[in-house]
């Protein structure tokens, strides 16, 4: 029988050259493993790693049992035996990345086994070590507190420190520390809930979250900017769906102004999700005509992107983000930066989609350009199995026969885009609306330019003009257009 789906197997697949040497080692230490039969089996699995191949569990069990039926009971136990040893090796990797936990634990024997000047060597040590921190976050605060009840606990043993009136101070700091890591948990707890609030099956109990922020508020903790960050977000959060006012704006520029002086002090994961939330919370502002939002967003897109903050699945770049990002630096004439993030984002999309999105991206680009003769060579390759990529294929068909001036076939296309539009149950109405009176405003243009009454503009124009920008698709673009016809 086949070794390869046991979870030993899975799991010494996952090591290292490095990491695969060092378990070599672990496995060898009298310390850590008193089995001379794991050392034996150790050998054996090392002759066929990482594939495995060659070892089945009759190969195994005859090693160690010749003379022996085989017995499955007994490789399974020698299995689980080793399996055992290797996940004691991934604590002691876990335990040698933070060198804090470790101290944390032989200060903690060193109190049990009274031993005063050495607990006070190690704690200098700890200290300095804690001082040399510049990410600040979960970890640097559980470990302040931590220092603090430790050096508490040892005053405690070698002075009885609680007869003395210091005690109240001492245990004070330790409380104090102990609530900036209560209030940066639940602030961080809070602004994921907020992000994904949307997706969430349930309601989310927030009454503890908002006692601490008003907490908070009356008691800043202004060493820590990464707390009051990440209460800036939640404050603009709170009053997103309002109209901007000037103290959102000066809300949000005073922490623009902090994430840009805190940027190396805040850890990935508070980076990512706080970027997530501003580039879709300027963007919900863009979406209102603000002009100084609408450059943020696409500021803050871009940063995102090149500071690997943007949100991907399973490490992938999403397509249809893909073709978001792109869209936008085209719309804005980036053009140097889209086609670096054409390419380069190209090569972290799923295999099955990377093909299609990049050749929409690319007839995309080269439309931007003004070079329309390329543009349709790129679209013609594009797949439309998937109706939303035969919608934005239809929209720059649509774009690129009008600007060329082929009105007759501007119309076959508004046409084939009615009927697709009708005929496909699929979409939101929302999204129906959007591009039904896009299309129809674009096929009265061309019934213009095709020798219609050019004064039927004076209607069109002013219908472009008034329509809500969320009922229109492409308003911009069809602006644009309008002003060209004479009338």
């Amino acid at each position: 029988m086949e070794i390869n789906d046991t979870k030993l197997v899975l799991l010494l697949r996952t090591f290292n050259k490095t990491e695969f040497e060092k378990f070599e080692k672990f496995v060898k230490s009298p310390f850590f493993n008193s089995s001379e039969q794991l050392v034996s089996f150790f050998e054996i699995l090392k002759k066929d790693h990482p594939d495995y191949k060659v070892l089945t569990k009759e190969k195994i069990f005859g090693h160690f049992y010749p003379k022996e039926e085989y017995k499955d009971k007994k490789i399974r136990d020698l299995f689980s035996r080793m399996l055992e040893i290797a996940q004691s090796f991934l604590a002691q990797l876990e335990l040698e990345k933070n060198e804090n936990t470790k101290s944390f634990y032989v200060l903690r024997q060193l109190l049990e086994r009274r031993l005063e000047r050495h607990f006070k060597s190690r704690y200098k040590e700890t200290e300095k070590n804690l001082s040399a921190y510049t990410i600040i976050d979960e970890e640097y605060f559980i470990s302040e507190y931590t220092k603090l009840k430790l050096n508490l606990e040892q005053l405690n043993t070698f002075k009885n420190v609680s007869l003395e009136t210091s005690y109240g101070e001492l245990i004070y700091d330790e409380y104090d520390h102990f609530l900036n890591f209560v209030i940066y948990k639940v602030l961080n707890y809070t602004l994921v809930f907020s992000i994904r609030k949307y997706s969430l099956n349930s309601e989310v109990n927030l009454e503890f979250s908002g006692k601490v922020i008003e907490f908070l508020d009356k008691y800043p903790r202004e060493n820590y900017p990464v707390i009051s960050i990440i209460r800036n977000v939640l404050r603009l959060q709170s009053k997103e769906n309002e109209p901007v006012s000037d103290e959102d704006v000066q809300t949000y520029n005073m922490l623009v102004g902090q994430l840009t002086d805190n940027f190396d002090n805040l850890n990935k994961e508070n980076k990512r999700f706080i970027y997530i939330y501003l580039v879709n919370y300027t963007r919900l502002k863009s979406l209102a005509y603000n002009p100084y939002f609408k450059e943020e967003y696409y500021r803050l897109l871009k940063f995102s992107i090149e500071n690997d903050l943007y949100p991907k699945e399973n490490n992938y770049f999403n397509e249809s983000s893909y073709v978001i990002v792109a869209t936008e630096a085209l719309i804005r004439k980036d053009f140097e930066w889209a086609e670096y993030f054409i390419e380069k984002y190209k090569l972290e999309l799923k295999d099955e989609v990377r093909e299609n999105a990049y050749t929409l991206c690319m007839a995309n680009l080269y439309y931007r350009k003004g070079n329309y003769e390329k543009a349709l060579k790129f679209l013609v390759k594009v797949s439309i199995e998937d109706i939303y990529y035969q919608l934005k294929v239809k929209n720059l068909q649509v774009k690129i026969h009008y600007e060329i001036g082929d009105y007759e076939m501007c119309k076959s296309v508004i046409d084939s885009f009615r009927h697709f539009l009708s005929s496909v149950k699929q979409f939101p109405e929302f999204v129906r609306i959007r591009f039904v009176n896009y299309i129809n405003l674009t096929s009265r243009m061309v019934n213009v330019w095709l020798g219609g009454d050019p004064r039927n503009m004076i209607e069109i124009n002013r219908e472009i003009k008034e329509i809500a920008q969320e009922k229109v698709e492409s308003k911009s673009w069809l602006i644009a257009q309008a002003a060209k016809i004479k009338y």
